[in-house]
């Protein structure tokens, strides 16, 4: 057999973010909005009529100006105003009910663009590897599905109306003013060319704050989950102080990008305001001049422009202000993008329809099994073993020596570097993935449960069983007893990972739930590690019954649980050290003998 490095299982939630580690380059935001509009296609329904609504609310910022210039002007005259007035009035309160109307509508659509998006990250989250979940911290996930899409749905549903408004009002006002007086048009434009160097100058800077601020907020959203997750741990071990300090730093580093980001997009408003303000100033005078030397007629024409003026350059202003406020929303995108671009797990072979998985024999076969979670480091190199159907195969070994990582190759939670697995004499690629794992029972050392009632998480794998079922599957694995001395039985219901019940109980309900799917094959990783001697005497009495006729493979550390299994595999360092029954390996005063010697204590074996 061919020789293996030492290894370490990777842990599922692993505590050193990696997400600071590079310098953030600045985003794609033309790149991005365009994925954002191709990915929410079909779902979009309605914008047209708020691109017809948006255009019908610029009417007003258009045509009122020149309605007022036209009132002044009566005024200089001596004209009623009267009508004139009443066309103002209804003028104004049309555009509020065209734009209450526009903001009820975008509202649906951004909320059910939102809804889409957040489903279409969490069905890629289901598909993603384990490896995946091996360099990411699970609250920094929990990020980008909660805060980077609510900052997408604040862009969408606040900022996009107000953009589709200000477009027609700029070419809409654009017109008139050209209309009214080219020269004094020409000194306003000389504004807006300010206003877009500087708004060029500040989002340049903002695009690179808003995007650190969410890979900030992500790794100290991983700080809380995994300090709340591991406060017993801290508390045991007296790191109060270490944790505080650590969020604290990580808290602070949020703070400084952020204050950076609300620092130069505030330059932006105020500066705007004073370049606007100077160019209603020069309008002022130069019209005024003007008028004073008879190339302006009358002084309603003024009024207009100067309406104009204040309102043209508004929308350059707020366009602006939105354009700086989309760089929070482009940044949340393409941290949402990031994990859509991931790869899935392995797939269903595609180079033949896969083979069906009705009737499991479960014979097992490991044809020089190379495999390796990174490039740099083998965990197995050649691993060769055959297992005939039915056979209860224990697999021993130190940590770190390869033993999780068989298993975890067996469910294709991981696929082999190079060699090959069969089962019933197929590849395990050639089989549809989601029978493959039908096919198995798995008992894993970390007992996962879920905040919900006993029965539900004894049934979890088979949500078609009766309560009799349940109930069945739970005496097999010696958990009925506890169960129904809990005030609810069956129903009651548990906070999430099943705290109030001890750890012996939790491993008894995920041996049950084990139990109830009746796999053909079954896997139990370490299923005694953490429990009591009463309590593993229960679990290894439910081994043997669950393991009966089936193929199955127990990973222990206590020799004590599996000195009944047919083939007993040593695995060190990757290796296939020895291979045999209790006795044969007993009888080889080998590796596994003295390993047996030691935790019983009987140095006469």
């Amino acid at each position: 057999m061919a020789n293996n490095p030492n290894y370490s299982v990777p842990p599922q939630n692993n505590k050193i973010s990696r997400m600071g580690a590079n310098v953030v380059k600045p985003k794609d935001l033309k790149g991005t909005l365009i994925r954002l509009w191709d990915l929410t296609r079909g779902k979009r329904n309605g914008l047209g009529i708020i691109l017809f609504l948006s255009a019908l609310s610029s009417v007003a910022s258009i045509i009122s100006p020149r309605i007022t210039g036209n009132i002044i002007t009566r005024i200089e005259n001596g004209d009623s105003v009267k009508y004139i007035l009443y066309v103002l009035i209804a003028l104004y309160v049309s555009e509020w009910l065209i734009k209450f109307l526009q903001q009820f509508l975008m509202a649906s659509i951004g909320q059910r663009v939102i809804n889409y998006i957040r489903n279409t990250l969490f069905d890629k989250i289901k598909t993603l590897p384990l490896s995946f979940f091996d360099k990411h911290q699970h609250g920094e996930l929990m990020s980008r599905l909660t805060n980077d899409i609510d900052n997408i749905s604040t862009t969408i549903s606040n900022s996009l109306t107000m953009l589709l408004t200000y477009s027609f009002t700029i070419v809409g006002i654009l017109i008139s003013m050209l209309l009214l007086s080219v020269r004094l048009t020409l000194v306003t434009l000389v504004t807006v060319l300010l206003i877009f160097a500087l708004t060029k100058l500040v989002t340049s800077h903002t695009k690179k704050l808003f995007s650190e601020q969410s890979k900030n907020l992500g790794i100290l959203n991983g700080q809380i989950e995994e300090g709340i997750s591991g406060l017993t741990i801290v508390k045991a071990f007296s790191r109060e102080k270490e944790m505080q300090i650590d969020f604290d730093n990580k808290n602070d580093a949020l703070c400084d990008v952020s204050i950076k980001a609300l620092i130069w997009s505030g330059y932006l408003m105020p500066l705007m305001n004073v370049i606007n303000n100077v160019c209603y100033l020069s309008i002022s005078v130069l019209s005024a001049y003007l008028y004073l030397n008879g190339k302006i007629s009358n002084i309603g024409l003024i009024t207009s422009f100067l309406l104009y003026t204040r309102q043209f350059t508004r929308p350059f202003v707020e366009i602006a202000n939105i354009y700086n406020n989309f760089q929070t929303a482009v940044a949340g995108a393409e941290r949402v993008f990031e994990i859509l671009d991931e790869n899935p797990e392995p797939q269903d072979s595609d180079a033949s329809l896969p083979i069906p998985l009705d009737s499991v024999k479960g014979d097992i076969e490991f044809k020089d099994v190379v495999f390796g979670y990174d490039s740099t480091k083998q965990v197995l190199k050649g691993i060769s073993l055959k297992i005939p159907a039915g056979t209860q195969v224990a697999i021993v070994g130190p940590t770190g020596s390869g033993k999780t990582t068989i298993i975890n190759l067996l469910t294709r939670f991981y696929d082999v570097s190079s060699g090959s697995i069969l089962l019933d004499g197929h590849d395990l690629r050639d089989y549809k993935i989601g029978d493959l794992r039908e096919a198995f029972g798995v008992v894993l050392q970390d007992t996962s449960l879920f905040a919900a009632s006993i029965r539900s998480n004894i049934d979890y794998g088979s949500p078609q069983a009766t309560l009799d079922d349940v109930k069945k599957a739970a005496h097999i694995a010696g958990a009925d007893s506890f169960i129904r001395r809990l005030p609810n039985g069956y129903d009651t219901v548990l906070t999430q990972g099943g705290t109030e019940l001890s750890q012996g109980e939790r491993q008894l309900i995920t041996i049950a739930r084990a139990v109830l799917t009746n796999a053909p094959i079954m896997i139990l990783d370490e299923a005694t590690s953490s429990v009591d001697t009463v309590t593993e005497q229960k679990i290894r009495r439910a081994m043997l019954e669950i393991c009966s006729s089936r193929t199955s493979f127990i990973i222990a550390h206590r020799l004590s649980t599996i000195r009944d299994s047919d083939i007993i595999i040593l695995i060190e360092d990757g290796l296939i050290a020895e291979m045999g029954t209790h006795d044969e390996l007993l009888s080889k005063n080998g590796k596994y003998a003295a390993m047996y010697r030691t935790q019983t204590g009987n140095s006469n074996l």
